[in-house]
């Protein structure tokens, strides 16, 4: 009886180690699986994200393709634009070159002048000549405005330009905006100063000084200064610079007014400046008188 006592304290110190044993193995299995569940977890997120990173890593490498697109397209681009340009100025010289009789408009000839020579310029496609006009440009300032940029960035006088550049002829066009000035004979004065300064850095090269193109009638009639009185009085001022200086004198504004000597009203929408179909007048008539 003893005996059985005994085995039975026995077992019965055993039950609890044997539960434990039981329940930690289960609450292992629980925590194994959690902690698989877990991995699982952590490692479809790993898959996830590394699929998002070659997704974007696939975004990143088409914009890059793109942009390396976009800059061959723009290098073709521009390589087509250079070889239209070589090609439009081997066109122009051959042109010129087909008329001996004809003026050519290369880089040897300069246009002296202000918004109106910028407009003439622009209009006519005149992309290499010497270009040495600037808005509110007058006879005083030609010489002293350091307005022609250089190959470094810089701006220099167009006289300190011209100094450096094969020009043979120089076509000048000042006065509307000298209209204004109290002394026309100081207009004069700067107009001869001009031109001589011209020669001392250009002295084989042929000058020509182009009369002032009037104004509008509606224009005309209704402005103090910018009328077409001033610009008589000064267009005689202009040539008798020419004929002192012995320069030629251009009667431009001949073949841009109409029979009463106004520019017609459809010419410009400013009464001052001038559109592209009488600009392209302008430069024909600079073809057959100069």
């Amino acid at each position: 009886m003893e005996k059985y006592r005994k085995k039975k304290r026995m077992f019965s110190s055993f039950v609890p180690l044997i539960l434990i044993i039981i329940i930690g193995g289960f609450v292992g299995n629980k925590i194994l699986q959690e902690n698989s569940q877990v991995d699982n977890i952590e490692m479809n997120n790993s898959i996830n994200n590394i699929e998002n990173l070659e997704e974007n890593n696939i975004l990143e490498n088409k914009v890059i393709e793109n942009i390396v697109n976009q800059i061959e397209n723009n290098n073709t681009s521009n390589q087509n634009t250079s070889t239209a340009e070589t090609n439009e100025i081997k066109n122009e010289s051959s042109s010129n070159s087909s008329n001996n009789s004809e003026v050519k408009f290369d880089r040897t000839v300069a246009f002296i002048g202000d918004s109106r020579t910028q407009g003439f310029i622009m209009y006519n496609g005149l992309k290499i000549i010497q270009d040495y006009s600037y808005i509110g440009l007058m006879v005083d300032t030609a010489m002293t405005k350091e307005f022609v940029k250089t190959s470094n960035g810089n701006k220099i006088t167009l006289l300190q330009d011209m100094a450096n550049k094969n020009i043979k002829k120089v076509y000048i066009m000042l006065g509307v905006n000298e209209l204004g000035w109290s002394y026309p004979q100081v207009f004069k004065a700067k107009y001869k100063e001009l031109i001589s300064e011209i020669r001392k850095v250009k002295p084989n090269c042929q000058i020509y000084v182009q009369s002032i193109i009037p104004m509008t009638k509606s224009k005309s009639d209704s402005d103090k200064i910018f009328n077409n009185t001033n610009v008589e009085k000064f267009n005689q001022l202009v040539q008798e610079v020419a004929e002192e200086e012995k320069v030629t004198y251009l009667d431009v504004k001949s073949v841009l007014v109409d029979k009463n000597g106004y520019l017609p009203e459809e010419a410009s929408t400013d009464g001052i400046h001038i559109d592209k179909k009488y600009c392209e007048k302008w430069l024909t008539y600079l073809k057959n008188n100069s």
